[in-house]
């Protein structure tokens, strides 16, 4: 039993529940920013636990983490992408499910307002106010195209229809959350929380240095994230529990390994003043010979 994410678990449901209960007490600017802040926080939650922590029961793990409080996401597809993008190579389109870069052959074919969007959203302000408006319709396009033809797949997507109504009785009837501060603050803006941890993770650069980057944060943010800021550990030890990473970096020179290769950065900020408006690199995947779609 793992009682540092089980306090978290609390906290993250505590949080969620409390903000229910007393929005009508708070001026509208900081619901917004409470349910940001949860619902990042829950994704990285829901990370933790698609590694298979904190609990030894499967069933009890994923119990805590399956409610889809983004609406969006079933818990299943974020798990079964995650882990797809562990196992494959990272950064590829195509083949690694999480990669923000296209193939030269989409890009050929992009038309200009596309190539554009692609740009911007490789800019730290355009990941997280374009970001979301792409990736969830994207996910969920996508998703449903696989569901066509496969009958789990179709199941659990009813499974999420019926929960989502059943959280959004919750939400907008028995705690009479306004519609707009819940998709805004939660769904918008909590994946945009989460896409600042994600923004500078992975750099497509060639074996043998890590495509995965390393950022050393406050405690605030490293709890917000949960250490998968620490992303080349995490990619080198997946199974590791988030409150191991600090001490595993150290030992294993993580910052070191990822300066050589996808980045090593002190801090968030460090990555805002660099990428808020440039560039975090260029939309098309830069080893074309390695890019199969």
């Amino acid at each position: 039993m793992e009682w540092p994410t089980v306090v978290v678990a609390v906290a993250v449901w505590g949080g969620w529940i409390a903000m229910l209960v007393w929005h009508d007490a708070l001026p509208w600017p900081l619901v917004l920013l409470g349910f940001a802040l949860l619902g990042g926080w829950y994704m990285s939650f829901q990370h933790e636990v698609l590694h298979g922590h904190p609990t030894p029961w499967t069933w009890l793990n994923t119990a805590l983490a399956w409610p889809p409080r983004s609406m969006w996401l079933p818990y299943r597809v974020y798990r079964d992408t995650h882990l797809d993008h562990h196992a494959n190579e990272l950064t590829v389109p195509g083949i690694d499910p999480e990669s923000f870069y296209v193939s030269p052959e989409a890009w050929a074919h992009a038309s200009a307002l596309r190539r554009a969007t692609l740009r911007i959203n490789r800019t730290l302000l355009g990941r997280l106010i374009l970001g979301p408006w792409l990736g969830i319709p994207g996910l969920v396009i996508s998703q449903l195209r696989l569901a066509a033809r496969d009958r789990s797949l179709q199941v659990m997507w009813v499974m999420h229809v019926v929960a989502v109504a059943t959280l959004g009785w919750i939400v907008f009837g028995v705690a009479g959350v306004p519609v707009w501060q819940y998709l805004v603050g939660y769904v918008w803006f909590g994946l945009s929380v989460s896409y600042v941890r994600s923004f500078a993770e992975h750099l497509a650069v060639a074996e043998p240095h890590t495509r995965s980057a390393f950022v050393r944060s406050n405690p605030v943010m490293s709890l917000l994230f949960l250490n998968v800021n620490l992303h080349h550990t995490h990619h080198a030890l997946p199974a590791a529990a988030w409150y191991r990473l600090g001490p595993l970096s150290d030992e294993m020179g993580a910052a070191e390994i990822a300066a050589a290769g996808a980045g090593s950065y002190r801090g968030y900020w460090q990555i805002a003043r660099r990428y808020a408006v440039r560039p975090f690199s260029q939309p098309v995947h830069p080893l074309a010979d390695r890019v199969t779609s």
